[in-house]
């Protein structure tokens, strides 16, 4: 069947109204992407992929269950069935069902077993940004008929160098869709940031991946540098002087392992917990940092592999939230930092 043909299937067909809009506004996104597709935007294999999973859908108009996609998104997060289990309120042995009717309905196989651990299938990976939106479009879809202004505190927490980067526009998309929400914004690294989602005093938090505990969306994937001061040459000293973040911090261990493995010595000339004290070196000339490529301001300079500082790999910036908030509320903001485009 069409694209088109299945849209005047869902238009024509009498379903009641919330699974109405589900379904049409979910089919019509899927459209628009392989419509855009045609014109040049996706490769041959990504359009021949969308247009398999828009023949699929049509299983989901019939049998139309958000709560499937629900829970298998929480599986991702949680990072494993047992601890998803515990998070929708379901017996693991309800989600394994859930997932294998998940299964059946794409015609694919979303997880597989490695050793204890269960981890997503390639089409698994595939699925799982599409599930998302799905999900993201289903809520907004919800909100938009039910004029609910969605009200509440939530506690978000992040580094500092990450709030400069990401946090504004987080907040502008937050405001805009749920006016009487109260937020709190908590900036701390990201170890102490994981102990507090730990432990309920932070709702949502983007942490650096590799630090604290695992689990948690991976959203982006930042590029590291190399920078000093344009004005100063700190960077041709020898041994090269540092300004590192906390003592573990990903940064910093990237930052003395990759000039060790390049032969150059290092000394640590400051260490601060905040970017803030970072810039402050960097401003200074007194030191080199590893930042992220969005950080980089002007009067900074970005260091090559020429000048002896070896390329360094991107970090990933992981979004964990709190089994202790309110969870519908947690829900739809998760959602809005999903599908934000970094």
């Amino acid at each position: 069947m069409s694209p088109e043909s299945m849209i005047s299937k869902a238009n024509g067909t009498k379903i009641r109204a919330g699974w109405g809009i589900w379904r049409y506004r979910a089919l019509i996104l899927l459209v628009r992407l392989y419509n855009a597709g045609s014109h040049g935007s996706l490769s041959s294999s990504n359009k021949s992929f969308l247009l398999q999973y828009i023949n699929k859908f049509e299983q989901f108009m019939t049998h139309p269950d958000p709560e499937l996609l629900r829970t298998y998104v929480t599986i991702v997060e949680a990072g494993s069935f047992t601890a998803a289990a515990q998070r929708v309120h379901r017996t693991q042995s309800a989600v394994s069902m859930q997932m294998r009717r998940l299964e059946e309905m794409v015609g694919s196989i979303l997880f597989e077993k490695l050793g204890r651990k269960t981890k997503l299938t390639a089409d698994g990976e595939l699925f799982l940004d599409h599930a998302r939106r799905i999900l993201y479009e289903y809520d907004q879809a919800l909100g938009a008929l039910s004029h609910e202004d969605v009200g509440g505190e939530i506690t978000i927490g992040l580094p500092d160098d990450y709030a400069i980067t990401y946090l504004p526009e987080i907040l502008s998309r937050f405001v805009k869709a749920f006016p009487s929400l109260r937020v709190t914004i908590v900036c701390e690294p990201s170890r102490r940031l994981s102990a507090m989602i730990a432990n309920g005093s932070v709702d949502i938090a983007l942490l650096t991946e590799g630090e604290g505990i695992g689990g948690g969306i991976v959203l982006h994937r930042e590029e590291l540098v190399w920078v000093s001061s344009v004005r100063h040459h700190a960077h041709k000293q020898d041994p090269v002087p540092l300004a590192v973040f906390h003592s573990g911090d990903v940064f910093r261990r990237s930052a003395v392992q990759r000039l060790e493995d390049s032969g150059r010595r290092a000394r640590v000339v400051v260490s601060s917990p905040s970017f803030a004290g970072i810039n402050a070196a960097l401003e200074a000339g007194i030191a080199v940092a590893v930042i992220s490529r969005a950080n980089v301001r002007p009067g900074f300079r970005i260091l090559t592999p020429q000048e002896g500082f070896p390329q360094l790999p991107r970090l990933g910036i992981v979004l964990q939230r709190s089994d202790r908030g309110p969870p519908a509320l947690i829900d739809r903001l998760v959602g809005q930092i999903v599908n934000r485009r970094f």
